[in-house]
């Protein structure tokens, strides 16, 4: 029996597809990793990331009215994991269990329908940085609160200038 080369090649480039693909950690079919966001109206931000390999960044952002690009930022590292659809992330001995919502509720900031975003699970550590806040996956696409209503577009700007400073791309797990 002959083996054509095009049939082994097919077979190799499958195999290391499907191996790519099973590294991105999934829930409701869709990859978890990335980088996630709070909304405020407000001159603060939270931007919790989740890498490969089970590592958290917390970014807690603040800027005076205005001056978004004089922002400071403190960092805090941890641990993150996956189960089921719900993540744990681990930080300066502290625990907050998130469920992954692919259609997480946009009505708390007046628009229609969900995003993939993720919520805290029952109670939270007093000193927690998560706390209860609501955080959508990046880029965020739906509208900027600061801009009028009715404005239609692809991704929040401080969504884009998130995943331009964390080395995340979009479509990328």
């Amino acid at each position: 029996m002959r083996i054509r080369p095009s049939l082994i090649l097919a077979l190799f480039l499958g195999f290391s597809l499907m191996s790519m693909l099973s590294r991105c950690r999934r829930t409701a079919g869709q990859p978890v990793e990335g980088s996630y966001s709070t909304v405020s109206e407000s001159e603060w931000n939270i931007i919790l990331i989740l890498k490969k390999g089970g590592i958290a960044e917390i970014h807690v952002e603040s800027w005076a009215m205005g001056d978004y690009d004089d922002r400071s930022t403190v960092k805090t590292e941890g641990r993150w994991r996956l189960e089921g659809n719900s993540i744990t992330v681990e930080y300066n001995g502290i625990k907050d269990r998130l469920i992954f919502e692919p259609e997480l509720s946009l009505s708390v900031l007046g628009y229609k329908g969900g995003a993939p975003g993720l919520i805290q699970r029952g109670t939270f550590a007093e000193d927690s940085i998560l706390r209860d806040y609501r955080l959508w996956k990046l880029p965020h696409t739906f509208p900027s609160l600061l801009e009028p209503p009715g404005t239609v577009r692809g991704t929040q700007t401080a969504g884009s200038r998130v995943l331009a400073r964390t080395g995340i791309r979009k479509g990328v797990c």
